[in-house]
């Protein structure tokens, strides 16, 4: 059997929604199996960095590695900036990424931002009132355009 070219996950919701969160894993790093979590993601295409809560940090025992400032809907502040090792369902993206460290409007406790959506394909179908997410990891060459199935059933 062929190994496949692309790492892809599917993520099936219940009923419609409003907030694209799913299940994930952090890890320290360096990579120290004592210290991961596991957490819960919301996919948001409108932050540029992916973030983690405070409380994930200090699991983590993550060092800041760095300071930025970054801006949010309501104001703008310098945070920490730390090393986090994610990990996707079915091992689509494992590999290390930087995080801010703030504190986070949702149930989830960590951002997926830009800097990993972009590393795919990213879509979200609501057919049959049943919504399904998928991410695929690299990006397909042919892309995904919908106007080009607008005469379908």
């Amino acid at each position: 059997m062929a190994l496949s070219k692309h790492a892809t996950l599917s993520y099936y919701f219940e009923s419609r929604q409003n907030r694209l969160i799913i299940p994930v894993q952090i890890h320290s790093v360096p990579f120290n199996s004592m210290l991961s979590v596991y957490t819960n993601a919301l996919w948001d295409t409108g932050a540029m960095m992916s973030a983690i809560t405070p409380d994930i940090r200090d699991k983590l025992k993550a060092p800041s590695v760095d300071r930025k400032t970054i801006a949010g809907i309501h104001s703008s502040q310098e945070v920490d900036i730390v090393s986090i090792m994610l990990e996707l369902p079915n091992n689509v993206v494992k590999r290390t990424f930087k995080a801010a460290v703030c504190n986070i409007a949702s149930s989830a406790e960590m951002i997926i931002g830009m800097d990993i959506i972009s590393l795919g394909d990213f879509a979200l179908s609501n057919g049959n009132d049943q919504p399904l997410f998928s991410f695929a990891v690299p990006p397909f060459v042919n892309k995904i355009d919908f106007s080009k199935r607008q005469d379908e059933e």
